[in-house]
């Protein structure tokens, strides 16, 4: 039986045409179950000076950017399916 587990942090103001978390679950599950079944996986969506201020710290860049993704290290003697963690500007924000 796969699981996988969302994480869905929305960190900006507008969300009017954002999707709900179900269809993010759906695309999440679609991409993710035939590499790695048992998954959890963090998706924040922030807002343009979020974007920009990461984009700064782990880049170098200094502008927004529409996707970052980070990879996961577990601690030692921890064994987690976790790959990393997602950060997206919504499209028109």
């Amino acid at each position: 039986m796969s699981e996988v587990i969302l994480d869905l942090q929305v960190a900006c103001d507008n969300t009017a045409d954002l999707p709900d978390e179900s269809q993010f679950h759906r695309w999440l599950s679609a991409a993710v179950t035939p590499f790695q079944p048992e998954s959890e996986v963090t998706v924040r969506l922030v807002d343009e000076a979020e974007s920009h201020e990461l984009n700064l710290t782990y880049r170098g860049k200094d502008k927004p950017t529409n996707v970052l993704s980070f990879p996961f290290e577990a601690p030692p003697g921890i064994e987690l399916p976790l790959l990393g963690d997602s950060d997206h500007l919504p499209p028109g924000r």
